[in-house]
């Protein structure tokens, strides 16, 4: 595993939590994590960080830190903020390849980025691709040099959750398991459902990491990670036992917005919050940072569910009422979670309990009033229109692309049987190969303004999670009924299933500054497959002048 952290400073930051909760150093290192069967608290927040107030992250050890001692940050950001500024400096053990480089342009020398180089991706956000924006493809940033990400958020933004994360080829997957994520909340949400706006708003990081402990091969029970909510762990102990789960209060009966983002490496969350063994409703407001009446429904519609199923890099809002007097055992879990025969094991875990019966201590008040949601948001200027009529526009094509992938002999000194796997994804008529970090032609080209129709598939023997970068598509199909005409920009691929799917390349606009035009990538979002070559280009070709 890779050691890395991220250092962010800024100007405008809101805590989230009174400073007597927080565990962290005052120094500019990555605190320990909170002791297992922690209160959970919201995570610390910056404020639309601009060109005066910028938000300076440092790549350390095994964290985000900000202002040096707020830790995994959330950023919250308005629709048609013009000036969200980043700085990444990079401070990661180890030296710089020496080298001339030149931002965007040269990041793959050799064919493979060094394991100490980083960079940042706005997961969800529908904003450029091009260099110092939401670039990917060809940005490193390697020790001890400085990066400015400048984003440009459109005005027609969906409100809701997105996140950030390290995407550099070959190293996604152990910088990510080394707890490398943090929220973004586009806000305006009232927009859409005024009293989600209302209610105390709770945001929940999902992680995974490593095991921290070895275990018999005939353990069965063992998961393939150990995962964590808002850096509070739930670690594996064998033998079917788990440390204690975190806590999550909530006064009796208490209506509370939640807010939950599945930034796991590799990890499918099977959300569900019981009641004495009883699944409650969750009335569901936006997945994938998009309202779920976005696309012209009725002001406030919420759909009922009793279960919500979240790939990695999955995100999902919806509002809940705590439990009554009368409950004895009330948690928030993870079912489990089938990944196919090749898949790993996610099983069955309590992430956290909900404690009604905490004392409303000085402390507990100031958590309370930190759970007051958007501020300063002027809803008239919050459009959130950005996927209107999209059902009902014509599609220009229709492609068919699928998962599968291949094992190899790689035999050890001490294992001359094992394997090694290559994953891919491909569009048709095309024959499988890996990704290639220089490649010179995209696998697909798309002008922007137009629509097309994909149809995936998993011809794999586990489940795989599609995501593309810049838009979001509507569901036309897919085993999972509940998901048709709702808008994503990860999709769980099912074994032997495939889905249809609506890609919106329209953009944002005259706006040249938030067109999606440039190359990016889709890729499954399950890090091990993306690092070991499901991952493809893609080019938009922008219509507009310069």
């Amino acid at each position: 595993m890779i050691a890395c952290s991220v250092l962010i400073t800024a100007l405008a930051v809101v805590p989230a939590v009174p400073a007597e909760a927080q565990t962290l150093s005052s120094s500019s290192v990555c605190s320990p994590p909170p002791t297992a069967g922690s209160i959970v608290h919201n995570p610390p927040e910056i404020r639309n960080p601009n060109a005066s107030n910028k938000a300076n992250f440092t790549v350390q050890q095994n964290c985000y830190l900000a202002n040096g001692n707020l830790q995994a940050p959330t950023l919250r950001v308005n629709p048609g903020k013009k000036d969200f500024v980043l700085n990444l400096t990079n401070k990661l053990e180890g030296k710089a390849k020496e080298r001339n480089h030149e931002d965007c342009k040269d990041g793959y020398p050799g064919g493979m980025a060094a394991p100490n180089s980083t960079n940042l991706h706005f997961h969800g956000l529908n904003v450029s691709p091009k260099c110092h924006r939401d670039e990917v493809v060809r940005t490193v940033v390697e020790p001890l040099k400085t990066f400015e990400y400048k984003i440009e958020i459109p005005n027609n933004e969906p409100p809701g959750l997105y996140w950030y994360h390290p995407h550099v080829h070959m190293q996604s997957e152990a910088q990510v398991l080394n707890g490398l994520t943090g929220a973004i909340i586009v806000e305006g949400i009232g927009k859409f459902n005024k009293r989600a706006a209302e209610l105390p708003e709770r945001v929940f990081v999902l992680r995974d990491m490593e095991l921290s402990n070895s275990f018999p091969d005939d353990d069965t029970q063992q998961p393939a990670k150990d995962i964590s909510i808002n850096s509070v762990p739930i670690r594996y102990k064998g033998k079917g036992n788990y440390d204690p789960p975190a806590v999550i209060q909530m006064k009796q009966n208490e209506e509370q917005f939640w807010r939950v983002a599945n930034t796991a490496a590799d990890t499918y969350f099977d959300l569900q919050v019981q009641y004495d063994g009883t699944a409650v409703p969750m009335a569901l407001v936006a997945m994938d940072g998009v309202p779920i009446n976005a696309n012209g429904q009725l002001q406030d519609q919420t759909k009922s569910v009793k279960h919500i199923m979240l790939p990695p890099a999955g995100r999902v809002e919806f509002m809940i009422t705590g439990p009554g007097g009368d409950v004895k055992d009330a948690k928030f879990l993870t079912l489990k979670y089938d990944t196919g025969p090749d898949g790993d094991n996610d099983p069955q875990r309590t992430i956290a309990k909900i404690d009604r019966q905490a004392q409303r201590t000085n402390n507990a008040e100031l958590l309370d009033s930190a759970f007051v949601p958007e501020l300063n948001v002027d809803l008239t200027k919050v459009s959130g229109d950005r996927f209107s009529g999209l059902s009902q526009e014509k599609s220009i094509l229709e492609r068919k692309l699928y998962f599968s992938q291949k094992d190899f002999p790689a035999p050890t000194p001490s294992d001359p049987k094992a394997t090694r796997t290559e994953f891919y994804i491909t569009v048709e008529p095309n024959q499988p190969k890996v990704y290639d970090p220089n490649f010179k032609t995209p696998d697909i080209t798309v002008s922007e303004g137009t629509i097309e129709d994909w149809i995936v598939e998993n011809r794999a023997q586990e489940v795989h999670a599609f995501h593309i970068h810049q838009i979001h598509f509507l569901v036309l199909n897919s085993p999972e009924s509940s998901e048709i005409g709702m808008l994503r920009d990860t999709i769980n691929v099912p074994v032997g299933k495939n889905v249809k799917l609506r890609m919106d390349f329209r953009g944002a606009g005259k706006d040249k500054n938030t067109s999606i035009a440039g190359t990016f990538v889709y890729h499954c979002h399950i890090l091990e497959h993306e690092d070991n070559g499901m991952m493809a280009p893609i080019e938009v070709k922008t219509l507009r002048q310069s």
